[in-house]
């Protein structure tokens, strides 16, 4: 894999960490116009083929977001870290149990048992601490 396509990589699963860990405020943001992420949520839903591409439904969901609002979109901004989450603390990382996105951090998920929203029946992320 070229240092492009890592980059690709990190790029859309740091996008797609950002969504599920803000699906709700990016729901209210949307409003009625969430058809982009519906069709982000159903792709991570289904079976992973060779064929499911999530950068182009991110990249259209990162236009509907911009559209709503948020000039940050679904890809950041400045305000937000290219570095995995939970590496900044070396204490506890929440992983994605698809392995589609870099999860979360300790002190983003709070007290109670972090759930992956796009895995069936709302998975358990997988805690791991970090060395």
């Amino acid at each position: 894999m070229t240092s492009q396509a890592k980059v690709a990589d990190l790029r859309t699963a740091k996008a797609l960490s950002y969504v599920c860990g803000h699906q709700d405020e990016l729901v209210e943001l949307l409003a009625e116009d969430d058809a982009a992420l519906r069709a982000l949520e159903a792709a991570v839903g289904r079976p992973a083929t060779d064929g499911v591409a999530f950068t182009a439904l991110l990249d259209t969901l990162h236009a509907a977001v911009r559209h709503a609002g948020d000039p940050s979109g679904v890809y950041g901004g400045t305000g937000r870290s290219v570095l995995p989450a939970g590496v900044a603390d070396q204490d506890v990382v929440y992983r994605c149990p698809l392995q589609l996105c870099i999860g979360r951090s300790g002190h983003e998920v709070g007290d109670d048992m972090p759930r992956c929203r796009f895995a069936p029946a709302e998975t358990a992320l997988i805690r791991e601490r970090l060395p």
